[in-house]
């Protein structure tokens, strides 16, 4: 599949993405897949972004994860991605910082307590769909939210 990004806004990458996951499917528990070509949200966001994908995706976990959070557009998408979940992203009060990718991880691999599965891969595809849809409408990422 040749992916050609006629510019890098976000909801272009977000709708990259979905793209991408619907082509190649979903991996809820490594970055990719390699059997079966399958890739994570994080994955697709960054080859949304760079057009590529790195060995260490497949070879090196922690240098894929210092690729992720050091590649500002990949970042920009899997926090509006966060944003839009139902849950809150686990946020550390020293540093001031929301940790995206494990919120992330931890949506698409956990059960839901009321349907007692993880989310379908459409469900997965509309949630980044959903995020592309408030990128484009919203002009920044909006805060975490407060406990009712």
């Amino acid at each position: 599949m040749t992916l050609t990004l006629p510019s890098t806004s976000t909801g272009t990458i977000l709708d990259a993405a979905a793209q991408l996951l619907s082509y190649y499917g979903l991996e809820r528990t490594d970055l990719i897949n390699t059997g079966q070509d399958a890739l994570s949200i994080e994955a697709a966001v960054f080859r949304a972004v760079t057009g590529r994908i790195p060995n260490a995706f497949t070879q090196d976990p922690k240098t894929a994860e210092l690729l992720l959070e050091t590649n500002e557009p990949t970042q920009e998408a899997l926090a509006w991605i966060s944003a839009v979940l139902p849950t809150d992203a686990p946020h550390d009060p020293d540093t001031g910082i929301d940790d995206h990718l494990e919120h992330i991880r931890t949506w698409v691999s956990t059960t839901d307590f009321f349907t007692g599965s993880v989310p379908t891969v459409p469900e997965v595809i509309g949630i980044v769909l959903r995020a592309q849809q408030t990128a484009e409408s919203l002009a920044a990422v909006p805060a975490q939210r407060t406990a009712a």
